[in-house]
Protein backbone atom coordinates (compact mmCIF):
# COMPACT_ATOMS: atom_id res chain seq x y z
CA UNK A 1 0.00 0.00 0.00
CA UNK A 2 1.64 3.20 -1.14
CA UNK A 3 0.75 6.83 -0.63
CA UNK A 4 -0.25 8.81 -3.69
CA UNK A 5 -1.75 12.15 -4.63
CA UNK A 6 -1.30 11.81 -8.38
CA UNK A 7 -4.41 12.21 -10.52
CA UNK A 8 -2.76 9.82 -13.00
CA UNK A 9 -2.68 6.98 -10.47
CA UNK A 10 -4.59 3.90 -11.61
CA UNK A 11 -5.18 0.50 -10.09
CA UNK A 12 -4.49 -2.69 -12.01
CA UNK A 13 -7.45 -3.37 -14.28
CA UNK A 14 -6.53 -6.96 -15.16
CA UNK A 15 -5.68 -8.26 -11.69
CA UNK A 16 -7.22 -7.23 -8.38
CA UNK A 17 -4.45 -5.67 -6.27
CA UNK A 18 -6.20 -4.26 -3.21
CA UNK A 19 -4.53 -2.21 -0.54
CA UNK A 20 -3.95 -4.06 2.72
CA UNK A 21 -6.30 -1.64 4.43
CA UNK A 22 -9.80 -1.36 2.95
CA UNK A 23 -12.44 1.35 3.49
CA UNK A 24 -15.58 -0.04 5.14
CA UNK A 25 -18.23 2.37 3.88
CA UNK A 26 -21.10 0.93 5.89
CA UNK A 27 -20.07 3.47 8.51
CA UNK A 28 -21.02 6.28 6.10
CA UNK A 29 -24.68 5.29 6.25
CA UNK A 30 -25.32 7.21 9.45
CA UNK A 31 -26.80 4.05 10.98
CA UNK A 32 -24.21 3.88 13.76
CA UNK A 33 -23.51 7.58 14.33
CA UNK A 34 -24.77 10.87 12.99
CA UNK A 35 -22.63 11.75 9.97
CA UNK A 36 -21.78 15.38 9.22
CA UNK A 37 -22.30 16.22 5.55
CA UNK A 38 -18.64 17.03 4.88
CA UNK A 39 -17.24 13.84 6.44
CA UNK A 40 -17.62 11.34 3.57
CA UNK A 41 -15.77 13.44 0.99
CA UNK A 42 -12.98 14.25 3.42
CA UNK A 43 -12.71 10.61 4.49
CA UNK A 44 -12.57 9.28 0.92
CA UNK A 45 -9.99 11.87 -0.15
CA UNK A 46 -7.82 11.15 2.90
CA UNK A 47 -8.09 7.41 2.28
CA UNK A 48 -7.10 7.65 -1.37
CA UNK A 49 -4.23 9.99 -0.57
CA UNK A 50 -3.10 7.50 2.08
CA UNK A 51 -2.99 4.61 -0.39
CA UNK A 52 -6.33 2.92 0.38
CA UNK A 53 -7.71 1.79 -2.98
CA UNK A 54 -10.73 -0.40 -2.21
CA UNK A 55 -14.15 0.59 -0.85
CA UNK A 56 -16.75 -1.85 0.49
CA UNK A 57 -20.46 -1.10 0.60
CA UNK A 58 -23.88 -2.75 0.18
CA UNK A 59 -27.53 -1.87 -0.54
CA UNK A 60 -28.22 -3.23 2.95
CA UNK A 61 -26.10 -0.49 4.54
CA UNK A 62 -28.78 2.20 4.43
CA UNK A 63 -27.64 5.17 2.36
CA UNK A 64 -24.05 3.94 2.13
CA UNK A 65 -24.00 3.41 -1.65
CA UNK A 66 -25.51 6.85 -2.28
CA UNK A 67 -23.16 8.62 0.13
CA UNK A 68 -20.05 6.79 -1.05
CA UNK A 69 -20.94 7.29 -4.70
CA UNK A 70 -21.46 11.02 -4.25
CA UNK A 71 -18.22 11.37 -2.26
CA UNK A 72 -16.15 9.54 -4.87
CA UNK A 73 -17.80 11.60 -7.60
CA UNK A 74 -16.77 14.77 -5.76
CA UNK A 75 -13.08 13.77 -5.68
CA UNK A 76 -13.08 12.47 -9.26
CA UNK A 77 -10.80 15.25 -10.57
CA UNK A 78 -8.03 14.14 -8.24
CA UNK A 79 -8.95 10.45 -8.13
CA UNK A 80 -10.71 9.17 -11.27
CA UNK A 81 -12.73 5.95 -11.25
CA UNK A 82 -9.68 4.06 -12.52
CA UNK A 83 -7.75 4.80 -9.32
CA UNK A 84 -9.78 2.59 -6.95
CA UNK A 85 -11.89 -0.55 -6.67
CA UNK A 86 -15.52 -0.68 -5.51
CA UNK A 87 -16.97 -3.75 -3.82
CA UNK A 88 -20.69 -4.04 -3.18
CA UNK A 89 -23.16 -6.83 -2.52
CA UNK A 90 -26.49 -8.33 -3.59
CA UNK A 91 -29.23 -10.40 -2.00
CA UNK A 92 -29.73 -8.74 1.39
CA UNK A 93 -32.01 -5.71 1.61
CA UNK A 94 -33.21 -5.70 5.22
CA UNK A 95 -32.73 -7.05 8.73
CA UNK A 96 -34.61 -10.37 8.67
CA UNK A 97 -34.53 -13.43 6.41
CA UNK A 98 -37.71 -12.11 4.76
CA UNK A 99 -35.66 -9.24 3.34
CA UNK A 100 -33.48 -11.47 1.14
CA UNK A 101 -33.90 -12.05 -2.58
CA UNK A 102 -31.28 -14.19 -4.33
CA UNK A 103 -33.22 -14.60 -7.59
CA UNK A 104 -31.31 -13.93 -10.80
CA UNK A 105 -33.72 -11.14 -11.75
CA UNK A 106 -33.35 -9.29 -8.44
CA UNK A 107 -29.58 -9.76 -8.41
CA UNK A 108 -29.25 -8.36 -11.93
CA UNK A 109 -31.41 -5.36 -11.11
CA UNK A 110 -29.56 -4.86 -7.83
CA UNK A 111 -26.25 -4.55 -9.67
CA UNK A 112 -27.78 -1.96 -12.01
CA UNK A 113 -29.12 0.00 -9.03
CA UNK A 114 -25.75 -0.10 -7.29
CA UNK A 115 -23.93 1.16 -10.39
CA UNK A 116 -26.38 4.05 -10.61
CA UNK A 117 -25.92 5.00 -6.96
CA UNK A 118 -22.14 4.68 -7.20
CA UNK A 119 -21.88 6.71 -10.44
CA UNK A 120 -20.08 3.95 -12.34
CA UNK A 121 -20.70 1.76 -15.37
CA UNK A 122 -18.90 -1.25 -13.88
CA UNK A 123 -18.26 -2.77 -10.46
CA UNK A 124 -15.00 -4.37 -9.47
CA UNK A 125 -16.34 -6.88 -6.95
CA UNK A 126 -19.88 -8.04 -6.21
CA UNK A 127 -20.60 -10.48 -3.39
CA UNK A 128 -23.63 -12.51 -2.36
CA UNK A 129 -24.41 -10.88 0.97
CA UNK A 130 -24.76 -13.06 4.10
CA UNK A 131 -25.20 -16.37 2.34
CA UNK A 132 -26.05 -18.18 5.60
CA UNK A 133 -29.51 -16.56 5.58
CA UNK A 134 -30.75 -18.40 2.48
CA UNK A 135 -30.89 -21.95 1.15
CA UNK A 136 -27.73 -23.34 -0.44
CA UNK A 137 -29.52 -23.76 -3.78
CA UNK A 138 -30.54 -20.09 -3.78
CA UNK A 139 -26.83 -19.25 -3.90
CA UNK A 140 -25.44 -21.92 -6.26
CA UNK A 141 -28.46 -23.36 -8.08
CA UNK A 142 -30.06 -22.59 -11.46
CA UNK A 143 -31.67 -19.14 -11.53
CA UNK A 144 -29.80 -18.19 -8.36
CA UNK A 145 -27.47 -15.42 -7.31
CA UNK A 146 -24.09 -16.77 -8.39
CA UNK A 147 -25.39 -17.79 -11.81
CA UNK A 148 -26.56 -14.20 -12.35
CA UNK A 149 -23.31 -12.68 -11.09
CA UNK A 150 -21.10 -14.87 -13.28
CA UNK A 151 -23.26 -13.94 -16.27
CA UNK A 152 -22.70 -10.25 -15.46
CA UNK A 153 -18.99 -11.00 -15.18
CA UNK A 154 -19.04 -12.51 -18.68
CA UNK A 155 -20.72 -9.32 -19.90
CA UNK A 156 -17.99 -7.15 -18.35
CA UNK A 157 -20.36 -5.41 -15.92
CA UNK A 158 -18.48 -6.80 -12.90
CA UNK A 159 -14.94 -8.16 -12.60
CA UNK A 160 -14.91 -10.45 -9.57
CA UNK A 161 -17.59 -12.57 -7.93
CA UNK A 162 -17.70 -13.76 -4.35
CA UNK A 163 -19.58 -14.38 -1.12
CA UNK A 164 -19.72 -12.86 2.33
CA UNK A 165 -21.02 -14.42 5.52
CA UNK A 166 -20.28 -14.89 9.21
CA UNK A 167 -20.09 -18.75 9.36
CA UNK A 168 -16.86 -19.78 7.64
CA UNK A 169 -18.03 -23.36 7.06
CA UNK A 170 -20.94 -22.25 4.88
CA UNK A 171 -18.69 -20.12 2.66
CA UNK A 172 -16.24 -23.00 2.34
CA UNK A 173 -19.06 -25.34 1.26
CA UNK A 174 -20.06 -22.86 -1.46
CA UNK A 175 -16.45 -22.34 -2.55
CA UNK A 176 -15.82 -26.07 -2.84
CA UNK A 177 -19.07 -26.56 -4.77
CA UNK A 178 -18.15 -23.80 -7.20
CA UNK A 179 -14.69 -25.23 -7.73
CA UNK A 180 -16.16 -28.66 -8.44
CA UNK A 181 -18.39 -27.19 -11.16
CA UNK A 182 -15.42 -25.38 -12.74
CA UNK A 183 -16.54 -21.89 -11.76
CA UNK A 184 -14.56 -21.00 -8.60
CA UNK A 185 -15.33 -17.95 -6.51
CA UNK A 186 -12.92 -15.06 -6.89
CA UNK A 187 -13.44 -13.53 -3.46
CA UNK A 188 -14.39 -14.45 0.10
CA UNK A 189 -15.22 -11.73 2.63
CA UNK A 190 -15.26 -12.88 6.24
CA UNK A 191 -15.93 -10.70 9.25
CA UNK A 192 -15.16 -10.93 12.96
CA UNK A 193 -13.02 -14.02 12.38
CA UNK A 194 -9.59 -12.49 12.71
CA UNK A 195 -9.83 -10.50 15.91
CA UNK A 196 -8.37 -10.54 19.41
CA UNK A 197 -11.06 -13.09 20.29
CA UNK A 198 -11.48 -15.21 17.15
CA UNK A 199 -8.75 -16.17 14.67
CA UNK A 200 -10.53 -18.97 12.76
CA UNK A 201 -10.03 -17.18 9.43
CA UNK A 202 -6.31 -18.02 9.62
CA UNK A 203 -7.27 -21.70 9.72
CA UNK A 204 -9.81 -21.44 6.89
CA UNK A 205 -7.87 -19.29 4.43
CA UNK A 206 -5.70 -22.18 3.12
CA UNK A 207 -8.93 -24.16 2.62
CA UNK A 208 -10.47 -21.31 0.64
CA UNK A 209 -7.37 -21.03 -1.51
CA UNK A 210 -7.42 -24.80 -2.08
CA UNK A 211 -11.00 -24.33 -3.32
CA UNK A 212 -9.79 -21.87 -5.97
CA UNK A 213 -10.56 -18.61 -4.15
CA UNK A 214 -7.95 -16.01 -5.15
CA UNK A 215 -8.71 -13.24 -2.68
CA UNK A 216 -9.60 -13.50 1.02
CA UNK A 217 -10.57 -10.44 3.07
CA UNK A 218 -11.43 -9.81 6.70
CA UNK A 219 -13.83 -7.15 7.95
CA UNK A 220 -14.71 -5.75 11.36
CA UNK A 221 -11.38 -6.05 13.19
CA UNK A 222 -13.18 -4.65 16.24
CA UNK A 223 -15.60 -7.59 16.20
CA UNK A 224 -18.72 -5.51 15.39
CA UNK A 225 -17.86 -3.00 18.15
CA UNK A 226 -16.99 -5.77 20.61
CA UNK A 227 -13.64 -4.06 21.22
CA UNK A 228 -14.18 -0.37 21.81
CA UNK A 229 -13.39 1.95 24.69
CA UNK A 230 -17.03 2.16 25.78
CA UNK A 231 -17.38 -1.63 25.79
CA UNK A 232 -19.63 -3.62 23.44
CA UNK A 233 -23.17 -2.40 22.69
CA UNK A 234 -26.13 -4.23 24.23
CA UNK A 235 -27.36 -5.37 20.82
CA UNK A 236 -24.17 -7.30 20.12
CA UNK A 237 -24.98 -10.94 19.19
CA UNK A 238 -22.25 -12.41 21.43
CA UNK A 239 -23.43 -13.88 24.72
CA UNK A 240 -23.32 -11.82 27.91
CA UNK A 241 -20.17 -13.50 29.24
CA UNK A 242 -18.11 -12.59 26.16
CA UNK A 243 -19.48 -9.04 26.13
CA UNK A 244 -18.46 -8.69 29.79
CA UNK A 245 -14.97 -10.05 29.09
CA UNK A 246 -14.55 -7.61 26.19
CA UNK A 247 -15.63 -4.76 28.46
CA UNK A 248 -13.01 -5.82 31.01
CA UNK A 249 -10.39 -5.89 28.25
CA UNK A 250 -11.25 -2.30 27.31
CA UNK A 251 -11.15 -1.18 30.92
CA UNK A 252 -7.79 -2.84 31.57
CA UNK A 253 -6.25 -1.34 28.43
CA UNK A 254 -7.55 2.10 29.40
CA UNK A 255 -6.15 1.79 32.94
CA UNK A 256 -2.76 1.07 31.37
CA UNK A 257 -2.98 4.09 29.08
CA UNK A 258 -3.76 2.12 25.91
CA UNK A 259 -6.82 1.97 23.64
CA UNK A 260 -8.54 -1.34 23.00
CA UNK A 261 -9.70 -0.35 19.50
CA UNK A 262 -6.17 0.48 18.41
CA UNK A 263 -4.84 -2.77 19.87
CA UNK A 264 -7.61 -4.75 18.14
CA UNK A 265 -7.02 -3.03 14.79
CA UNK A 266 -3.28 -3.60 14.92
CA UNK A 267 -3.80 -7.26 15.74
CA UNK A 268 -6.10 -7.75 12.74
CA UNK A 269 -3.68 -5.96 10.41
CA UNK A 270 -1.10 -8.69 11.13
CA UNK A 271 -3.22 -11.07 9.05
CA UNK A 272 -1.38 -10.06 5.90
CA UNK A 273 1.94 -11.29 7.24
CA UNK A 274 0.57 -14.20 9.29
CA UNK A 275 -1.57 -16.02 6.71
CA UNK A 276 -1.46 -13.91 3.51
CA UNK A 277 -4.76 -12.14 4.07
CA UNK A 278 -5.36 -9.76 1.16
CA UNK A 279 -7.28 -6.95 2.82
CA UNK A 280 -8.72 -5.89 6.15
CA UNK A 281 -11.78 -3.64 5.91
CA UNK A 282 -12.40 -1.25 8.76
CA UNK A 283 -15.40 1.07 9.12
CA UNK A 284 -14.42 4.71 8.55
CA UNK A 285 -16.68 7.71 9.12
CA UNK A 286 -14.42 10.74 8.80
CA UNK A 287 -10.92 11.98 8.03
CA UNK A 288 -9.73 11.40 11.60
CA UNK A 289 -10.87 7.75 11.49
CA UNK A 290 -8.86 7.27 8.31
CA UNK A 291 -5.77 8.83 9.83
CA UNK A 292 -6.00 6.63 12.93
CA UNK A 293 -6.44 3.47 10.85
CA UNK A 294 -3.51 4.34 8.60
CA UNK A 295 -1.33 5.13 11.62
CA UNK A 296 -2.15 1.76 13.21
CA UNK A 297 -1.49 -0.08 9.94
CA UNK A 298 1.84 1.70 9.45
CA UNK A 299 2.92 0.73 12.96
CA UNK A 300 2.19 -2.92 12.18
CA UNK A 301 4.22 -2.72 8.97
CA UNK A 302 7.11 -1.06 10.82
CA UNK A 303 7.14 -3.91 13.32
CA UNK A 304 7.07 -6.52 10.58
CA UNK A 305 10.16 -4.84 9.11
CA UNK A 306 11.83 -4.64 12.55
CA UNK A 307 11.77 -0.86 12.42
CA UNK A 308 9.71 -0.68 15.61
CA UNK A 309 9.37 -3.03 18.55
CA UNK A 310 6.28 -3.95 20.54
CA UNK A 311 6.56 -2.20 23.90
CA UNK A 312 6.71 -4.11 27.17
CA UNK A 313 3.49 -2.37 28.20
CA UNK A 314 1.65 -3.56 25.09
CA UNK A 315 2.92 -7.11 25.63
CA UNK A 316 1.68 -7.00 29.21
CA UNK A 317 -1.74 -5.66 28.19
CA UNK A 318 -2.15 -8.14 25.32
CA UNK A 319 -1.22 -11.01 27.63
CA UNK A 320 -3.94 -9.91 30.04
CA UNK A 321 -6.45 -9.55 27.18
CA UNK A 322 -5.67 -13.08 26.00
CA UNK A 323 -6.19 -14.32 29.55
CA UNK A 324 -9.58 -12.59 29.83
CA UNK A 325 -10.73 -13.89 26.44
CA UNK A 326 -9.31 -17.42 26.81
CA UNK A 327 -12.63 -19.05 27.83
CA UNK A 328 -14.23 -17.70 24.63
CA UNK A 329 -11.34 -18.20 22.18
CA UNK A 330 -12.67 -18.84 18.67
CA UNK A 331 -16.29 -18.86 19.85
CA UNK A 332 -18.65 -17.82 17.04
CA UNK A 333 -22.13 -16.55 17.82
CA UNK A 334 -25.26 -17.65 15.99
CA UNK A 335 -25.95 -16.19 12.54
CA UNK A 336 -28.71 -15.56 11.66
CA UNK A 337 -29.73 -14.54 15.16
CA UNK A 338 -33.17 -15.33 16.54
CA UNK A 339 -34.31 -11.78 15.75
CA UNK A 340 -33.05 -12.03 12.18
CA UNK A 341 -34.94 -15.29 11.69
CA UNK A 342 -38.22 -13.63 12.69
Amino acid sequence: MTTTTSSQQTVDQTEFKPSELGFGAGALSGTYDKIESHWPVEACREALRGGINVFDTSPYYGLSEFVLGDALETVRDEFPRSSYYIQTKVGRYGFTTKDFDYSAERVTNSVKESMRRLHTDYLDLVLCHDVEFVNFEDVVGPGGALEALFKLKEQGKIKYVGCSAYPLSIMLKIAEHQQAKGQPLDVILSYCHYTLQNTKLAEYTPKFRAAGVKYVANASPLGMALFRDAGPPEWHPAHAELRQAAKECAEYAREQGLNISELASMFSFTGRDTFQLNTTYIGLENKEDVQKALKAWKRVKAREQNLEKTTDLETKVLDKIRELLAPYKDYSWQSPTAKELA
